[in-house]
């Protein structure tokens, strides 16, 4: 069958060839005022946009070491049937608490001796499975980095009751360890979930809810140049979403240190500061007593939205057409302007009132820029049954799309009212101040893209790129 002319067209064609649409319908909110003002930028204060980046980017390792002085403290369950892993010297199955892999490369490592030895040393590689669901306490961030500028900070929370940078070592680890299974005891949880180049659990006792599988006496194989790569080549396969899908976060009870009603005393640590200098050091007593008195409630039914669904969903609909809307921006081309409108016009076309006329004053599309800003969320504001944790997600979602719609919804009224010329330099200060603004992962891409025997091995400190290792040790990134 051939394809239709319209189907054949590029798809920027397709764009400058479509008709504007115009669709009518009537705003959800009638008590306006001048809350819809689209000359009134979002609060230097506000987080909203720090809390959907930092829980949508829940269990992915890229954005989670981008940014690794986490933020997040979210409940839940590891399910029945999970695997995991352990690596260690002798046949032992501990009986205390101890560390497990989620991933048996990154267990592997963990048969070689720190500092490395000469002559070859036992593997036993302990696999046990969940037998009934671990309830679990995951930190966000690149939280099993041992370094003091602020990955443990949440950690520290629950370990000492206080931020303590001199205690963010290997030294501490067991201390830490031992500390934190003792509130889990009282709160009622099994084990911690954090994160440097793999996943990792933090077990408190592997005589409950977990059994052995197997106890395996491996063959000796030095650390370098096989083992101690695969685990960089298994992190990668929890890069992006869904992320670590074997852990299951409740979200309902997700807790935030840019949560500013549940932790306001960090509100002034962070102000003026860029987002990688943000931590957790500096939060008052009583708001660490108030966040681990949030963690310790249990569970309860909550409104049943999927939030981690309708975050999505917001990023979905803009991520790829605001990186084409800034790149198109800042081409030099003469119907750039013109290019760049018809991106804006796709993106808030649902939200058009056929009643919005233009005049001079660019608030006659406050309506516009009001519809566009609630969709998403005017159903979960009118739930009465959401938990603190959901309405500050709800938040978080509103103050979101508030700006997107504001910056968006204001180069179109502007434009369609023709109070300037396509002014093409303000539209591109507008775009690039709300892609910052919104600072998404997605956009933290190699472009062009590597070659498939190219890896980017990302540390908390930052991302490392190796071309074959320097092409010396190409063995050392073969696909496994």
């Amino acid at each position: 069958m051939a394809a239709s002319r319209v189907g054949m067209l590029p798809l920027p064609l397709l764009l400058l060839s479509l008709p504007r649409v115009f669709a009518t319908q009537t705003p959800l909110f009638n008590d306006r005022k001048d809350h819809w003002d689209l000359n009134i930028p979002p609060n230097p204060n506000a987080t909203g946009h720090l809390v959907l980046n930092s829980i949508s980017s829940l269990l992915q390792h890229w954005p989670n070491t981008r940014y690794h002085s986490g933020h997040t403290i979210t409940p839940g369950v590891i399910p029945p049937g999970t695997l995991l892993y352990h690596g260690r010297n002798d046949p032992n199955i501990p009986t205390k608490a101890e560390w497990v892999a989620m991933d048996p490369e990154f267990a592997r490592i963990f048969c070689s001796p720190e500092p490395p030895r000469p002559e070859p040393v036992d593997c036993w590689f302990l696999t046990i499975v969940t037998s009934q669901p671990l309830r679990i306490l995951y930190f966000d961030g690149s939280s099993a980095t041992k370094q003091p500028d602020g990955p443990m900070d949440t950690q520290d929370i629950i370990a000492w009751g206080v931020v303590l940078p001199e205690r963010q070592n290997w030294e501490s680890e067991y201390v830490r360890l031992d500390r934190m299974c003792e509130w889990a005891r009282e709160a009622g949880f099994d084990a911690f979930v954090r994160m440097q180049l793999n996943f990792e659990i933090m077990l408190c006792d592997f005589a409950d809810r977990v059994q052995t599988v197997s106890l395996s006496h491996l063959q000796y194989d030095e650390i370098f140049p096989h083992h101690g790569y695969s685990f960089m080549h298994s992190s990668e396969w929890h890069d992006h979403f869904p992320g670590e899908v074997r852990v299951q976060l409740d979200l309902t009870r997700v807790v935030s240190m840019y949560d500013t009603e549940l932790v306001p005393s960090l509100v002034s640590q962070r102000s003026g500061q860029k987002r990688r200098d943000h931590r957790v050091l500096g939060i008052s007593q009583e708001d660490i007593a108030n966040v681990r008195a949030r963690l310790s409630e249990k569970s309860t039914s909550g409104s049943g939205i999927d939030w981690r669904a309708l975050f999505k969903v917001i990023r979905d609909r803009h991520t790829k057409r605001l990186q084409v809307l800034q790149r198109t921006l800042h081409q030099e081309r003469e119907d750039s302007a013109e290019r760049a409108f018809r991106i804006i016009l796709n993106m808030i076309t649902p939200y058009i009132l056929d009643s919005a006329t233009p005049r001079k004053d660019r608030n006659w599309a406050s309506h516009v820029y009001e519809l566009c800003s609630t969709t998403h969320t005017a159903f979960a504001a009118s739930q009465t049954s959401l938990t603190p944790s959901e309405r500050l997600m709800l938040k978080a979602a509103q103050e979101t799309t508030r700006e997107i719609c504001r910056t968006l919804v204001g180069i179109w009224a502007e434009e369609t009212a023709s109070l300037a010329s396509s002014n093409i330099s303000k539209w591109r200060y507008e775009v690039d101040r709300l892609v910052a603004w919104l600072d998404w992962d997605d956009w933290v891409t190699c472009e062009p893209a590597c070659e498939p025997d190219v890896r980017i091995v990302l540390f908390a400190g930052g991302a490392i790129f190796y071309e074959q290792m320097e092409r010396v040790r190409a063995d050392l990134f073969k696909i496994l």
